[in-house]
């Protein structure tokens, strides 16, 4: 492996080959000397800067390969035209001798290895930047055996080390690096990649996937052989069957497209509302329909987990599309991204939602397509220099895989009536007796803590003011959503201080006089447990209410109409 500084070298080479040497503006005069002897590539030969980028990519081996394939996941993130061509990213990695995949099966502890490679095909099923997998016989069963590239550890760490490096020189001095946080984007990145090199993680995720289908025959993952398996070495069950985007070969199996477009379909929204895990890359490669009719997905290696106040924010997001409320679907789209992090105007996001979509205005939700929608509210975001983290840009991207999928197997085919279940499902289940009882807890909970806060945070007020003050920005226009709130705020914070009053006056009471205690407690347990009861229900409603509206306007919805108005 060549040194760190030869690597370097190299990269900053290849990018100034095809076309990129302005991005290297920052580098000190002793990298820019050997740049000279550097041998564009004529312009007429590639017609695009994308192509030029992928072109760089692919030439500089796996690390950059995987770095395009997991850009072309963020559209928030590159210009029109760049994410389309990094999807062509081609892995041109050699195959591996299988004399090598022998050696290394062999040195890896636990894994069964005299078995395995007693039946294992010399040829490779597949080869990748990450690893190489072959079929082979373990225990009577058919497997994939799947081995991490030796050294490829070493290669990506030091690449990333590089990348790591030149984000933060490219941020000093390059505004729009700064202002997609280059720095925070490299680092996510690494972090994703080094999750693909481990497979016990993916054999985790694997799992975990299996367990949340348990109970749903149609769906078939790959049973992990784990006392075969380690970090560089994978033993999977071996899946059969045909391509989902195979139209012939379907056809000829008699497999009816219009029901598997809807149990694909099924299996994707249940992992994203029910589970709020999912499979981040269901391309067709990953998605088979067995002789039997299930579907198998295979490949857990990239992944997705959404927190239930994530899926609020989706749902949101789409209520606010359907219903035409490009208020309640700017509310949405800012709860996807990290607009916590950056000074903008909602009111200023809300006219350019409001804008983009009275492209939808009067259409049926059939013809309503989530990619065309998804690249629209995106333009948005890259108007107002805002991204996605790297789950939100994850699903935005499944979602777009799966109605390019399931409008493939069935050109009838309509993703938001599909979700439109699945979510008054998760609004209910959010309304739930259970689900409102945690929430008050954690109400409750949050005014006690607010109610032994308070007295410090006045402190340190004080203390500023004392020593000068502070100054106070305020935007103009967003002060009308301020003063419409300002009510309700307020009634929240005084029942959350009567609620913490109550609680620790009961709390000192019982510790200043026991023996009165005793003797009051039953009249103190009713009046100061009721006071609680019912300003923690006021908290609990309240908090509550525009769940409630979004789903009596989404059920009425369903009654009333089927067009996007």
């Amino acid at each position: 492996m060549i040194s760190r500084r030869e690597r370097f070298l190299q990269i900053i080479e290849v990018l100034t080959k095809h076309g990129f040497g302005f991005a290297l503006g920052g580098l000190k005069p002793q990298w820019r000397a050997p740049l000279a002897r550097v041998k564009l590539i004529d312009p007429q030969t590639v017609h695009s800067q994308p192509e030029h980028l992928r072109m760089a990519l692919e030439e500089l081996g796996p690390t950059f390969v995987k770095l395009g394939q997991l850009t072309s996941t963020r559209p928030d993130l590159l210009p029109p035209g760049y994410a389309e061509e990094l999807l062509k990213l081609q892995d041109n990695t050699p195959p591996i001798p299988v004399e090598q995949i022998r050696a290394m099966i062999e040195a890896e502890p636990d894994t069964q290895a005299e078995e395995i490679l007693t039946h294992m095909d010399p040829d490779p099923v597949a080869t990748g930047s990450i690893g190489q997998a072959h079929a082979a016989t373990y225990q009577g069963h058919q497997v994939i055996v799947k081995v991490r590239r030796p050294g490829v550890t070493d290669e990506v760490n030091r690449d990333l080390e590089i990348l790591q490096d030149m984000a933060k020189w490219v941020s000093r001095y390059w505004t729009a690096a700064q202002d997609y946080d280059l720095e925070g984007i490299v680092e996510e990145f690494s972090t994703s990649l080094r999750d693909e090199l481990d497979f016990l993680q993916e054999a985790k995720n694997s799992q975990r996937m299996a367990e949340n289908f348990t109970g749903h025959p149609q769906i078939h993952i790959p049973e992990i052989f784990w006392e075969a398996s380690t970090s560089r070495v994978l033993t999977m069950e071996r899946m059969f069957g045909v391509k989902i985007n195979d139209y012939v070969a379907l056809e000829a199996e008699g497999i009816d497209r219009h029901l598997l477009a809807k149990e694909a379909t099924d299996a994707i929204c249940k992992m994203v509302f029910e589970d709020g895990f999912f499979h981040a890359d269901p391309h067709p490669g990953n998605l088979f329909v067995e002789p039997d009719g299930r579907i198998a997905i295979i490949d857990f290696g990239m992944v997705g987990n959404l927190t239930e106040e994530f899926r609020d924010h989706l749902i949101t997001l789409l209520l606010g599309v359907v219903q035409d409320n490009p208020r309640r679907a700017a509310t949405g789209l800012l709860g996807l991204t990290d607009s916590g992090t950056h000074d903008i105007s909602k009111r200023e996001i809300e006219k350019d939602v409001a804008v983009m979509m009275r492209r939808y205005a009067n259409k049926p939700l059939k013809e309503v397509r989530v990619g065309a929608l998804m690249a629209d509210l995106i333009s948005v975001l890259r108007h107002h220099k805002l991204q996605l983290p790297r789950q939100s840009a994850l699903l935005l991207r499944m979602l777009v895989t799966a109605e390019s999928m399931g409008t493939g197997l069935d050109p009838e085919f309509d993703l938001v009536s599909s979700v439109q279940p699945y979510a008054e499902r998760f609004i209910m289940h959010r309304l739930s007796p259970e689900m409102l009882l945690n929430r008050l807890r954690a109400t409750v909970e949050d005014a006690v803590q607010m109610g032994v806060d308070v007295p410090e945070y006045v402190r340190r007020l004080i203390v500023v003011l004392e020593r000068g003050g502070f100054d106070v920005h305020l935007r103009t226009d967003e002060l009308e959503p301020l003063f419409k709130n300002g009510t309700k705020i307020s009634h929240q914070v005084v029942a959350g201080g009567v609620i913490a009053a109550t609680i620790n006056g009961t709390a000192h009471i019982i510790a200043s006089d026991p023996e009165r205690w005793k003797k009051y407690h039953t009249p103190l347990i009713v009046g100061g447990m009721s006071t609680v009861g019912v300003l923690s229900g006021y908290l609990a409603v309240s908090s509550n209410v525009d769940r409630v509206r979004h789903l009596a306007r989404l059920l009425r919805g369903n009654r009333k109409k089927s067009t996007v108005r």
